[in-house]
């Protein structure tokens, strides 16, 4: 197949993509998401859709601490906090694909129950870009060559696409006992027990000489297990990237202030006779300030709050320990390409 059937597949997938994500379903709560978030003018929830240079590296990880507030009518099994660790590897073997393998540690912990932690369930990501712009002065779809990877100023003001495909394999542990030596829920193990699978739409554009806008639509489906079915999952993400300074090849070599929402749709998840639990799921929409800091254009760190500013769960009543039930959720980043 040439490039230029391949690049008509991605287009049509793209679009496709975004038509099924209007009507997607349920969700399976409690995991760190993990953007493939690097590059010039790259938020920190919301992904790129860069792809690494053909030959390239990159070393990338994600840090989230998520307090959740506390209610006396769960005592003493309020769910205190989960801490989620996310080691990506990638490499670029073409300038417009590159895999990615993800490596999860999670710790969660539950009042007097106690402490859930462990390696979460490995992802495979593929990710796959092209753009609308210009080469050699025609305007037209591309692939991405080596100048879009390494986002060459020229190519900033490009609408820049891509599309991740995910899989995750079952390894991460799932029976972890509490203090009273019954077994966690699935919700509190660090595994999920049953591969999932993924898709997700990015796009980006330069859109001021200093200012990018991104975003991105995720899908997630989880399979049955023997404990039920973890649900559908549904998440739009929208950010806006400002330079404040930029100097190619210095110390200090780029500064970014980020501002980001993150739009959550969940919906019931299934028990083992797939009857839906009624109190899960809901709508969560956070609001995600933060900033980005890149030193010699190859290590870059990164920091967003989010804070749950809007929320519409099914019995919140009886959801503690739940997505839109956080205090905050703080993440930071590191990358390192080369």
């Amino acid at each position: 197949m040439n490039k230029k059937n391949l690049l008509w597949m991605a287009i049509v997938s793209f679009i496709t993509l975004a038509i099924n994500t209007l009507i997607a379903g349920n969700a399976w709560a409690h995991h760190g998401a993990v953007s493939a978030a690097y590059g010039p003018g790259t938020p920190v929830e919301t992904s790129s859709p860069l792809t690494l240079p053909k030959g390239k590296w990159l070393l990338y990880e994600k840090y989230q601490y998520v307090p959740y507030k506390q209610f006396k009518r769960f005592e003493p099994e309020n769910v205190e906090r989960f801490t989620f660790y996310n080691t990506l590897i990638g490499y670029g073997i073409t300038d417009y694909f590159t895999p990615y393998v993800v490596l999860p540690y999670a710790i969660k912990e539950q009042n007097d129950l106690g402490t859930s932690d462990g390696f979460g369930d490995v992802e495979f990501l593929l990710q796959f870009s092209f753009k609308y712009g210009d080469r050699d002065g025609i305007k037209d779809w591309y692939l991405f060559n080596a100048d879009d990877a390494v986002s060459k100023h020229y190519t900033r003001s490009d609408l820049k696409c891509s599309i991740l495909m995910g899989l995750t394999i079952p390894n991460g542990t799932t029976t972890n006992k509490d203090n009273n030596d019954e077994t966690f829920d699935l919700g509190m193990q660090p595994g999920f027990g049953a591969p999932t699978f993924s898709i997700t739409g990015v796009v980006s554009k330069m859109v001021l000489p200093k200012l990018t806008l991104g975003a991105d639509t995720v899908f997630r489906t989880f399979t049955q297990t023997n404990e039920g079915k973890a649900a559908n999952e549904w998440r739009v993400n929208a950010a806006a990237v400002y330079e404040l300074y930029e100097k190619k090849g210095a110390a200090l070599s780029r500064f970014d202030i980020i501002g980001e929402a993150n739009f959550m749709h969940l919906t019931k998840d299934l028990d083992e006779d797939r009857i839906e639990d009624d109190a899960t799921g809901g709508d969560i929409l956070y609001l995600t300030p933060g900033v980005r800091v890149t030193f010699a254009d190859q290590l870059s760190i990164g920091a967003v709050i989010q804070i749950p500013t809007l929320k519409d769960l099914n019995i919140e009543d009886e959801q503690q320990g739940s997505e839109g039930l956080e205090k905050y959720r703080l993440s930071t980043s590191i990358s390192y390409s080369f």
